[in-house]
């Protein structure tokens, strides 16, 4: 049996986005970027809804490429596109950067890909 690690960023009201579904705010300090690295770094494979992932593969996939990133940042955008994913998602019709969609129900899915390849 795997270890599920759950993290979220949320407001200290438990909201997580500003109006209009602004999440500029969540955006972290370096400090807080490297101990969310140190623990990505662990995953053998991340799960992601539709709306995060959407967030997530319209920055990663190229935030190594981007002016002024951090070392960590390159670090974090090359780990990002070779872990594992899994997109859970009515609505999507493809995913890409070593991504897989599931349209069905998360509790039933019984074959994740079993670590890196």
């Amino acid at each position: 049996m795997r270890k599920l690690v759950y993290g979220m960023n949320v407001s200290l009201d438990g909201y997580f986005t500003a109006p209009c579904d602004d999440i500029t705010w969540s955006e972290p300090s370096e400090e807080l970027f490297q101990w969310w690295w140190d623990e990505d770094k662990a995953f053998e494979l991340a799960l992601y809804g539709r709306r995060l992932w959407e967030t997530m593969s319209s920055y990663w996939p190229t935030g190594d490429q981007q002016p002024g990133a951090l070392p960590m940042e390159v670090e974090f955008a090359r780990n990002w596109r070779d872990t594992p994913k899994v997109v859970f998602s009515s609505t999507l019709e493809t995913v890409a950067w070593n991504a897989r969609l599931v349209e069905g129900d998360a509790v039933t899915e019984d074959h994740p890909p079993q670590g890196r390849g």
